[in-house]
């Protein structure tokens, strides 16, 4: 029964990978610079049940970039609150230097995704009210396809936990080589 939990996990990453769905939106946590942790959304962009990863973009100038070329390893939780059902994840993250795989998923993007990394300043650059940055330095005139990063994790590990009736239900899967195997843990 696990390896049919397993693919159903598979089957709604896939599906927030390419359209609107619960588990579209993604917490990511990192390991900030000074040893604390750091949390944030990010859009699921691609899903590989066979390879077993998922991809978001992201600015290039973004403090997580750092993070991550720091400690790669990451975590990653959806709820689907229609379904009462968590997803936890962790693996390990990569940023694409591949660039036909970098042009094909930024050709992919919606306009009003492009336009984000078109932003002069850096994402979390301290602004006054007028929008300028209060420390001194130029803003970026790189082209925002320069600004651009893939990031795909390698994951190791998926959590499965259903709320949705009186008797939770809980299910680990733990990456071993290609293959994935499932255990029934205590809700």
């Amino acid at each position: 029964m696990t390896a049919t939990l397993l693919a159903k996990i598979w089957e709604q990453l896939g599906a927030a990978a390419t359209s609107r769905s619960p588990f579209n939106f993604l917490q990511l946590a990192t390991t900030g610079l000074d040893g604390a942790p750091q949390l944030r959304t990010i859009v699921l962009r691609r899903c590989d049940a066979v390879g077993g990863t998922l991809s978001f973009v992201t600015d290039m100038r973004s403090p997580k970039i750092r993070e991550l070329r720091n400690d790669p390893r990451i975590a990653l939780v959806g709820f689907d609150p229609a379904a009462s059902v968590q997803l936890r994840l962790s693996g390990v993250a990569a940023i694409s230097d591949d660039e036909a795989e970098r042009l094909e998923m930024w050709q992919s993007l919606r306009e009003r995704t492009l336009i984000l990394f078109d932003a002069p300043h850096a994402p979390g650059t301290v602004l006054d009210d007028s929008g300028q940055p209060l420390q001194a330095g130029e803003p970026s005139d790189e082209e925002p396809y320069a600004r651009f990063a893939l990031v795909t994790v390698t994951l190791n590990r998926l959590e499965w936990l259903d709320l949705s009736s009186a008797n939770h239900v809980r299910c680990a899967f733990e990456r071993q080589g290609t293959t994935w195997h499932g255990v029934w843990l205590a809700p």
